[in-house]
């Protein structure tokens, strides 16, 4: 954003802002859009000034692609050469916070739910249909989560067997009973992430899990792709260590959750991690652990993924883990064409402390609610550019 596009004559009315706006530039050229963002946001806000609130939002559409998260992932320690050592497995589970395993989910259990998922996307135009359904070639402008759009399909996949039922899959059971303790077991809550090509503004940003399920601080999660899924393609990156610096406080984030962790001096000196994940790896990584998804910079397919969260028995959850995730039905309207009984209500039979939910770890500063507004609105007009740009370049 520069001033130069302002009227010398003061036609934009913006003259009592001069000041203020080439301090804003000066920040953006020095690549400091959050303070130039930071600056300009209450002025613009109770100026009363649509000139002045149309810099804000380009000002943000500017500053998406300055201010994504530019990490370098060092690897991920492959931890299968612990399996059958607890100790050693729980060892590094406290230090790093997170284990990363390569080839634990048996690939047909993965492609199954694939199958499933792609063909209630293809059915609503998502994504081609056809012999390359499997592909997940998008074919829609990203349905973002929690929006209408998005739940036509959320709303089917929550209700699939095979999705609730890969929690208890024996081999990841196996592993993360090593990993936690003998009476593990994984919350009723299972989440599934539908990601859209080139829409980095969407990345789930960096966070932290427990504000959004509280309960126990040893809950623990486990996340898989449901197919090859490089870092390009938006795979899960974690910053290691950053478990053991308590719970961060939030800020407004378009991406999944509508959160982001604000990361302190301290937590930024732990270093990013992550993996090419190929179909079968799985990482589980603790509730207090930083973690966020890559950007997918693949221009055509979707990324798909599942993570499903575990805990001890005799330990702390809160109602809402015993509740499908978004909570728009219930778990008989979620089991009404189930084939098996086997994972039905089985939390029941388990031993857990039901913890109050504590909202204030939940909720965004003050101001959010315009802060949503702007991003969203920054977000709308960055994609269509992008469109239109890609339509151009293609025509051409």
């Amino acid at each position: 954003m520069t001033i130069d596009s302002a009227c010398p004559d003061g036609a934009d009315g913006l003259d009592a802002y001069r000041e203020v706006l080439e301090q804003v530039e000066t920040l953006t050229k020095a690549g400091d859009y959050d303070a130039g963002i930071a600056l300009l946001q209450p002025i613009a806000r109770a100026s009363g000034s649509e000139e002045l609130m149309r810099r804000l939002i380009e000002l943000r559409v500017e500053a998406f692609p300055a201010m994504a998260d530019n990490i370098t992932l060092e690897p991920m320690y492959e931890a299968n050469e612990l399996l059958g050592n607890t100790t050693a497995l729980r060892a590094r589970m406290a230090s790093d916070g997170y284990l990363f395993f390569r080839n634990i989910v048996p690939t047909q259990r993965l492609e199954q739910l694939r199958r499933e998922i792609t063909e209630i996307l293809a059915e609503l135009g998502w994504i081609e249909g056809g012999r390359d359904r499997m592909s997940a070639k998008a074919l829609c402008r990203p349905r973002r989560e929690g929006s209408p759009k998005f739940f036509q399909a959320h709303d089917r996949i929550v209700k699939l067997e095979s999705f609730h039922s890969l929690a208890h899959e024996i081999n990841v059971i196996n592993v993360m009973r090593q990993a936690l303790g003998e009476s593990a077991f994984p919350q009723p809550l299972s989440i599934v992430r539908l990601i859209f090509p080139d829409s980095p503004e969407l990345a789930t940003p960096p966070h932290q899990d427990f504000p959004n399920n509280q309960g126990t601080p040893n809950l623990t999660a486990a996340w898989m792709p449901l197919a090859d899924c490089a870092v390009k393609d938006g795979s899960l990156a974690i910053m290691e260590g950053s478990h053991k610096y308590g719970v961060l406080p939030l800020t407004f984030h378009l991406g999944a959750g509508n959160r982001r962790a604000v990361l302190s001096k301290e937590v930024l000196k732990c270093r990013w991690v992550g993996a090419d994940f190929r179909a079968g790896d799985i990482v589980l990584f603790q509730s207090m652990t930083v973690h966020k998804a890559m950007e997918n910079h693949n221009l055509e397919h979707m990324r798909l993924s599942v993570d499903f969260r575990y805990q001890l028995e005799g330990e702390a959850l809160t109602e809402g883990c015993l509740q499908p995730h978004f909570n728009r039905f219930s778990w008989e309207e979620i089991y009404k064409d189930w084939t098996s009984d086997a994972f039905k209500y089985y939390w029941l039979n388990k031993d857990y402390v039901e913890a109050h939910w504590d909202k204030a770890l939940h909720e965004l500063p003050e101001g959010h609610v315009d802060e949503a507004y702007e991003q969203q609105l920054a977000y709308n007009i960055a994609l269509t550019r992008r469109k239109d740009c890609a339509t151009d370049n293609n025509e051409s």
